[in-house]
């Protein structure tokens, strides 16, 4: 899905009037985008734009550099006028906007009819997180504080206003959160599986993942473990003859094609 940008190009011109002492604020280019979209934002014909070495840029450079705009730092005075837009790396950006606080105000700013936006970027976050190598315990927390302050204000959110992600990053947030959180937000997200809102197999997960955390056999056979030579293993199994007609009520494969992506063999006899 292609993103368009509001690209402000404006006439180069004189910086040295600017008042050196004052003091500016940074804002993003969303927020740029939202000022300027709600007519709160004055921008004078000779704001200068730097690039990433502090070199000022001439309208062609501008134009040359119009992609690393929304990752630049737009830095506006008490009056909300714009005075200086300042390029960022935007491998760097992209990372610090990954990690950074999903709300500012916290649940003053969360709109329990409208989480959809939200919920998206919290599972985009968990996500990423794992795929990019970030900061997961930082960001695994973060969106924890933000999914309590969504639950205490919301209570479980509807289908409607969470949108097609939204319950599905919920239970994300809990699956990585502490075995503590698992046990406390686990029969809100069976009643929401009851409810249709989550899978049967998401709750088949989180429970081997409570068993395994009370040092108990799994029921599901979801948990898989690394050994130090970097082989697999399937954690203890509760009754292994009767597994798979316990996964084939939660909505799971036969075990034997799970563990196959673990290059695991599972060849004990099933009894319905």
């Amino acid at each position: 899905m292609k993103r368009w940008y509001f690209i402000v190009f404006l006439t180069l011109g004189l910086y040295s009037c600017q008042d050196k002492n004052e003091l500016l604020t940074t804002i993003t280019y969303d927020e740029m985008v939202e000022l300027l979209t709600d007519n709160s934002l004055t921008i004078p014909n000779d704001v200068p734009y730097y690039s990433v070495n502090g070199k000022l840029l001439t309208i062609k450079e501008r134009t040359q550099l119009a992609n690393h705009l929304p990752f630049a730092d737009w830095m506006i005075n008490a009056d909300t006028v714009l005075v200086k837009v300042q390029l960022q790396d935007p491998d760097k950006v992209r990372i610090a906007q990954k990690i950074k606080p999903l709300l500012k105000n916290g649940s003053s700013d969360i709109n329990c009819d409208h989480l959809e936006e939200l919920l998206k970027r919290i599972y985009t976050r968990d996500q990423d997180a794992r795929t990019d190598n970030l900061k997961v315990q930082e960001i695994d927390e973060s969106n924890l504080t933000v999914v309590e302050q969504i639950i205490e204000k919301c209570g479980m959110p509807t289908q409607e206003s969470a949108g097609e992600l939204g319950h599905t990053a919920i239970w994300l947030v809990i699956q990585h959160a502490s075995a503590t959180k698992r046990k406390q937000y686990f029969p809100m997200l069976l009643d929401a599986a009851k409810n249709g809102l989550l899978e049967r197999q998401d709750i088949a997960l989180m429970q081997d993942r409570m068993l395994m955390d009370d040092g108990k056999p799994q029921l599901y056979g979801s948990q898989v473990f690394m050994n130090e030579d970097g082989t697999y293993e399937l954690y203890e199994l509760q009754d292994p003859e009767k597994v798979n007609a316990r996964r084939i009520k939660m909505g799971m494969g036969p075990l034997h094609e799970y563990l196959s992506f673990f290059q695991l063999e599972f060849n004990v006899p099933q009894k319905d």
